[in-house]
């Protein structure tokens, strides 16, 4: 995008090498010449000031344009003093220093200050690369949380509706705490369908108000499951990467706590954080994980039940946020560390 601070770079080098042109022009006299070395400054000063207008009109980024815009330009204005110097009788009598070396020299260094441009661009285009590469993650991960989790939740809307018409005697509290539940999965279902959404407010990043909300969606979709948390207060406002994306990984180990850890589990939630890191501890009192399991629990499968897909999604999202998560070693029941780099 052109601005007018950068139309305002190549009028300043049209500018100079205008008056360098007129001022040379009137004060030297003409002299012979070699059409070969006339040719190549001149075919230089060409190449070196549409570079110019290229990286004005192309590159937004200023640490990339300037280097580039300032290199460039000074080989543009050295190459015309050269090109100038090559048909005009530039020697001066007096004795002075020639201006030749001058200006070899500065055609040397505008291509050192190039190159530092150069490399601010390629590395400016691994990260959008790598961007790109972490994006395209993202979206694999989507079409599976859609097919995994929208589906289990399905599922158990269609068990609690088909147990609440077994229920004869209409709306009981029985009835009630039923149509409860499926009415809380399908609003995790929502929540779900919003992970698809671009648009992630500064408030869906925030780390509590997500596992808050992730915690009372999993309540009401689980009867008998109860979620403590417990967060320091430096915790509160910090935010991390993933908003909606993380109340999936976080749903799917409460969803282990409530088919594997017992009758009416209990989850408690530990919240901390160290300089660059929130850490999250997920821990349960039921009977734990197998240790057989335990060294594929992540992977797809990993439960050897034939699903074990939660856990593996919840890895995979957690990663794709620049996080990691492990399972402890504890005495009683199952525990899970979650490590994500917080920005706020």
């Amino acid at each position: 995008m052109i601005t007018t601070k950068k139309v305002i770079v190549p009028i300043i080098l049209l500018a100079i090498a205008a008056v360098i042109t007129i001022v040379y022009n009137i004060i030297y006299p003409l002299r012979s010449f070699e059409y070969d070395i006339l040719a190549f400054y001149g075919f230089l000063a060409f190449v070196s000031f549409s570079l110019v207008l290229v990286f004005q009109r192309f590159v937004d980024t200023p640490r990339i344009h300037l280097p580039l815009s300032i290199g460039w330009g000074m080989v543009f204005i050295s190459a015309v003093e050269k090109f100038l110097g090559e048909y005009l009788d530039t020697f001066d009598p007096v004795g002075l220093p020639s201006t030749e070396d001058f200006y070899t020299a500065t055609i040397g260094i505008g291509f050192g200050i190039s190159v530092i441009g150069f490399y601010f661009w390629m590395a400016h285009n691994r990260q959008q690369d790598q961007y790109r590469d972490q994006q395209h993650k993202i979206i694999e991960l989507y079409t599976s949380l859609m097919s995994h989790d929208a589906g289990n939740d399905l599922q158990a809307i269609l068990g609690y509706i088909e147990a609440a018409l077994l229920v004869p005697d209409g709306c009981s509290p029985k009835t009630l705490e039923l149509l409860e539940a499926a009415q809380a999965s399908a609003l995790r279902m929502t929540s779900l369908i919003k992970a698809f959404k671009p648009e992630i407010s500064d408030a869906d990043n925030r780390l509590i108000p997500i596992l808050e909300m992730s915690s009372h969606q999993a309540v009401k979709a689980h009867m008998g499951l109860s979620i403590d948390i417990e967060a320091d207060d430096e915790t509160e406002d910090i935010e991390v990467v993933g908003g909606s994306m993380l109340q999936m990984a976080f749903a799917n180990l409460f969803r282990n706590s409530a088919e594997y850890a017992g009758n009416d589990p209990t989850v408690n939630i530990k919240v901390s954080k160290d300089v660059e890191n929130a850490i999250i501890t997920v821990s349960d009192k039921g009977p734990g994980i197998k240790e057989e399991l335990q060294s594929n629990l992540f992977q797809r499968g990993g439960s050897g039940d034939g699903h074990g897909f939660g856990l593996y999604l919840a890895r995979q999202i957690v990663a794709a946020c620049g996080g990691t998560i492990e399972l402890l070693d504890i005495e009683k029941g199952a525990a899970f560390r979650i490590v994500l780099p917080y920005t706020k």
